[in-house]
């Protein structure tokens, strides 16, 4: 059983993951409020494709305090993949979940019954401009969704200039040393040399112009010019070049398909938008839109988008940005008209969530209903999830907004912590204790202070534990506290001493060092209720065992301090199981126990014990209860045979019986642990 402690003035601690493209692409999120949070860091490592060229996914591995605890690996950010990085964090990891950073927990705008559209598949695409215009329009070859993942950047190439030679024919390419912009304020020029033999005149960007030459061969000519600084020439035929004046070197693009999981395709140095036509890619086409004549700008990628799967489909905005947050769709073998209503809200649960309701009519009848569902993964009504849990006619999915060319999160090797996690506040938790109260059926009670609170804000949960369990043995739900000792007070006895003074009960157990309750909370689970934890090995416990020595461990057991310490031959162990009171755990366990069993045998008889038959029915079930708790040696008769192990009775005085009471008187004797064995050695000469 979990009680929520009021989050109050606290914060989850997260982390906002940036793409190759200093994007935001996702927020992870700390699953709960608190310092813990901040100890919380995360890997990832960007796998690349064979070639290198491109990123085929990702791992994403996260720590706690530097230690791996868990690695989630080949996430993608395809929707309808198995991988995909949101589902599989959100659905897979205990410590974080992640969150699309530009709609956050966002919810669908309020709409009225709209229908879930059939249509046909539909190819992604997007436009190249130049200047505001289109000027090449770029379609995926296959229809679907997949297209989405594709990308499209251009880059200023090398600028470049073929020159032609008698009769037209190809003779020399030059081109700019290096890609970019700049190549274009290169000029070249041609001057006759002589009869037989040209000049090859280069004006840089900055700079006098030099002149090379004369030359009455290509190749001549090519092999001068290789040093160049600024340019590059190769031949392109076998015939000198004709005179030219000064010309600078047009403008040229490079074009690259950029596609998450493949090599990234590059086509360099295209001159024309005729050029760029006739790439083909084996994802994408491109076709020039109109009569456009100018090469196409810059950019560092543009996403292809609107691709689409064939059936019906309904998407769903947050009323402010113009893409889609959630797409609903058909559960699978489900045919007739849909139609969904969305309305805001605030949630019924709490008073103060907003949530929305969602409507979902067949052939135009309302057929199901879902109310207080909300966009954070990690509330138990996550609309995408419930819906799958829930819902015979429909399916969300929690949509990725991509952006340019990256979208998968940078790679970082090295951890990057979270942040901004603030703990509540100690009095937060006495309204989670308030609503443990009406569960029956709890043994054990934690609360949750570690690395959360300071010494003083730890030891008050620890008494509200103990009032707690108190107050819940007066309504017969008995129950027993677990704590330990703070980590400041691990290595003092006086300390530890002081801290269990603080504690005094028959309902509560305090441990030592500091972190030991979950695992000794383990231990007693594990064991029959009867069961003593002295000497007991404790398993996974998750922090450094005690050191304490003999002396010390003497003063921890004389103030009823659960001590777990390291002994060799036996491992880690509880050295004696006491509650704070003193009095053994494994016989307040059994008292327990018989108390919640007989009341819960009482309660089925309320109203049926008004003559002797009934209240003899009652008095054989309780019997045959503890009967069997003897059989399991939970229960034992005195050492000398005297006394039984339990004895009961069940009646009702004439006052009693006036006022509907009937009694119910109970002796229980429950085994006791064996601590000490004392032997007497005689040695004879």
């Amino acid at each position: 059983m979990i009680a929520r402690v009021t989050p109050g003035s606290a914060q989850k601690a997260s982390r906002t993951l940036l793409d190759d493209d200093g994007e935001q692409v996702v927020t992870l999120e700390a699953r709960a409020e608190g310092n813990w949070g901040n100890a919380v860091s995360i890997k990832v490592t960007q796998i690349k494709t064979l070639s290198g060229k491109g990123i085929k996914y990702v791992n994403l591995e996260i720590l706690i305090n530097g230690q791996t605890v868990e690695v989630l690996n080949n996430l993608v950010l395809n929707e309808d993949s198995p991988d995909y990085f949101f589902d599989r964090i959100n659905n897979g990891s205990r410590i974080l979940i992640a969150i699309d950073p530009l709609f956050q927990k966002a919810l669908p705008a309020t709409i009225a019954f709209t229908p879930l559209v059939d249509a046909d598949a539909r190819a992604a695409f997007t436009t190249l401009q130049a200047a505001g215009a289109d000027v090449i329009r770029v379609d995926a070859k296959k229809q679907g969704k997949n297209g989405n993942l594709s990308a499209v950047a251009l880059s200023d190439g090398q600028a470049g200039l073929i020159l032609l030679g008698a009769a037209d024919a190809p003779s020399i390419e030059v081109s700019a040393r290096q890609s970019g912009a700049d190549g274009s304020g290169i000029r070249i020029g041609v001057a006759a040399g002589g009869p037989d033999n040209v000049n090859i005149v280069i004006t840089p960007v900055v700079g006098a112009p030099r002149t090379l030459g004369p030359f009455t061969t290509v190749n001549a000519l090519v092999a001068a010019a290789a040093n160049d600084p600024d340019v590059v020439i190769v031949a392109r035929g076998a015939v000198l070049p004709s005179v030219i004046a000064a010309t600078p070197l047009p403008r040229r693009v490079s074009v690259d398909v950029i596609t998450e999981g493949r090599d990234t395709a590059t086509y360099s140095n295209l001159p024309t938008l005729a050029a760029i036509a006739a790439v083909n890619d084996p994802l994408v086409s491109f076709s020039i839109v109109g009569a456009a004549t100018q090469l196409p700008d810059i950019n560092t990628g543009t996403n292809l988008v609107s691709g689409r799967n064939k059936g019906a489909a309904l998407a769903l905005t947050d009323g402010v940005a113009t893409q889609p947050l959630l797409e609903i769709v058909p559960a699978p073998g489900v045919s007739g008209n849909l139609a969904v209503a969305i309305t805001q809200g605030v949630s019924t649960l709490d008073g103060s969530t907003g949530v929305v309701t969602v409507v979902v009519a067949q052939d135009g009848d309302t057929a199901e209903t879902f109310t207080n569902l909300t966009l954070d993964p990690d509330d138990i009504n996550y609309l995408p999830e419930f819906l799958a849990d829930s819902s015979k006619l429909i399916r969300a999915h929690d949509l990725f907004v991509r952006s340019r060319a990256s979208s998968l999160p940078v790679n970082n090797p090295r951890p990057l912590l979270l942040s901004g996690g603030t703990s509540p506040l100690a009095d937060d938790y006495q309204a989670a204790l308030e609503n443990l109260e009406s569960a029956e059926e709890v043994d054990l009670v934690i609360a949750s202070v570690g690395n959360q609170l300071d010494d003083t804000g730890i030891k008050s949960v620890h008494q509200w534990v103990v009032a707690h369990c108190t107050k819940m043995a007066d309504v017969a739900r008995n129950r027993i506290g677990l704590g330990s000792v703070t980590v400041s007070e691990s290595p003092k006895v006086d300390s530890i001493l002081d801290h269990a003074d603080d504690v005094r009960s028959d309902h509560f157990i305090l441990s030592a060092p500091a972190g030991s309750e979950a695992a000794l909370a383990g231990l007693l689970g594990r064991q029959d209720y009867f069961q003593s934890p002295t000497f007991k090995t404790v398993a996974a416990l998750s922090v450094p065992p005690g050191a304490y020595t003999d002396s010390q461990l003497e003063h921890l057991i004389t103030g009823n301090v659960v001590a777990i310490n390291q002994k060799r031959g036996l491992g880690i162990i509880v050295v004696k199981g006491l509650l704070t009171s003193g009095r053994q755990i494994n016989v307040q366990r059994t008292a327990n126990k018989s108390v919640r069993e007989v009341k819960a045998i009482s309660d089925k008889y309320i109203g049926l014990l008004n003559n002797d038959g009934a209240r003899n029915a009652l008095r054989q079930q309780i019997i045959a209860l503890f009967s069997q708790m003897e059989k399991d040696g939970a229960l034992v008769p005195s050492t000398d045979g005297k006394d039984p192990a339990f004895f009961v009775n069940v009646y009702s005085t004439q006052t009693d019986f006036a006022n509907g009471i009937v009694r119910i008187d109970i002796a229980i004797r429950p085994v006791r642990a064996i601590d000490y064995i004392y032997a007497t050695i005689l040695v004879k000469n």
